[in-house]
């Protein structure tokens, strides 16, 4: 029997598509208060990934100074899906099944201020309360 190949394209189109779409659906001021993270609701304190959902709200409604309130880090993880979202679609358009490479200066250039918010994050929500 022959296997089946991933399309990473298709699934990369509709996953980042589809969160941007949905926080395009949702309206933006009824969802601040909304708080979908598992952690926070075993543990009654922010996770350092807490607020991106709000945040791609936000931010799909061109409320930046909201979405950073929400989570510094949802603009680069939105910037991201963008990014993802309109390579796979160039690459559909291609007839590819496949993504292609990120260059390796504009990957490094969004990681290390990723991995840095997202420390920042993890020191002020994690340590700060737990451990401190």
């Amino acid at each position: 029997m022959k296997r089946e190949v991933v399309n990473h394209a298709s699934l990369t189109a509709a996953v980042t598509g589809g969160a941007l779409i949905v926080s395009a659906i949702l309206p933006h001021g009824e969802v601040d208060g909304m708080k979908l993270c598992p952690i926070f609701h075993l543990t009654g304190h922010e996770c350092p990934f807490c607020g991106m959902s709000r945040g791609f709200v936000a931010i799909t409604h061109l409320d930046i100074p909201r979405a950073i309130e929400f989570n510094p880090g949802s603009p680069l993880i939105y910037g991201a899906f963008v990014y993802m979202f309109w390579g796979s679609v160039q690459a559909l358009r291609e007839g590819e099944t496949a993504l292609k490479p990120v260059k390796r200066k504009l990957y490094y250039s969004w990681l290390i201020p990723t991995i840095l918010v997202f420390l920042f994050m993890f020191y002020q929500r994690v340590i700060k309360v737990f451990f401190l």
